[in-house]
């Protein structure tokens, strides 16, 4: 008889602890799935920035070892262009030290239909022709003070020759009473400048 009392209290100390040790294993889930959604749904703002609500429409926690549980699933945000993003997601939580890690956010693709989702590409061209016709102007503005700056050297070259040029390609020296075309003694220009 002492046997048998030994047999039902072990029994029913058995089917006491089963209970607990079962509830144990959905609280870790519950916690781990927790946190990680919470790390998710901020890499997710802080990878894209134009995430409004986010929202996980599935979650499947799975644990990997006695102190890690990972946790996969799918998600959406919304846009605050006025679209929305589908996107997929995984997470490990270590249970030892409260802390998430292995945060994977990928897939992200626009929801099909989704009302309202502004087409920005015109825009972004916009900016790289603008940024394109920007650089244009300045680098014809740097090259204009170039010639500016040969200008003002053949000037200052021209006052000590005392030359001027009284049209393209023709020069003229006061010292010499003689202009030059294209390098070449000019008889014509010679005349019309000197001989009055």
């Amino acid at each position: 008889m002492r046997a048998l009392k030994l047999v039902v209290i072990g029994a029913l100390a058995a089917q006491a602890l089963t209970p607990v040790a079962a509830a144990a294993q959905p609280r870790g889930d519950r916690y781990a799935t927790q946190a990680c959604l919470d790390a998710i749904q901020g890499e997710v703002r802080d990878r894209y920035p134009q995430a409004g609500a986010i929202r996980f429409v599935t979650r499947e926690p799975t644990r990997v070892s006695d102190v890690e549980t990972q946790v996969q699933g799918k998600g959406e945000f919304d846009d605050r262009n006025g679209g929305a993003a589908r996107f997929a997601y995984g997470c490990t939580y270590n249970n030892r030290t409260n802390r998430t890690f292995a945060l994977d956010v990928r897939d992200v693709r626009p929801v099909p239909g989704s009302t309202g989702k502004k087409d920005n590409s015109a825009a972004i061209a916009g900016l790289v022709l603008g940024a394109i016709i920007v650089g244009a102007l300045v680098a014809s503005s740097d090259k204009g003070k170039d010639n500016d700056k040969d200008r003002d050297r053949d000037r200052d070259r021209d006052r000590r020759d005392d030359s001027w040029s009284p049209a393209d390609g023709v020069r003229c020296s006061r010292r010499d009473a003689a202009c030059y075309e294209d390098g070449s003694y000019s008889d014509r220009w010679t005349r019309r400048v000197f001989v009055r």
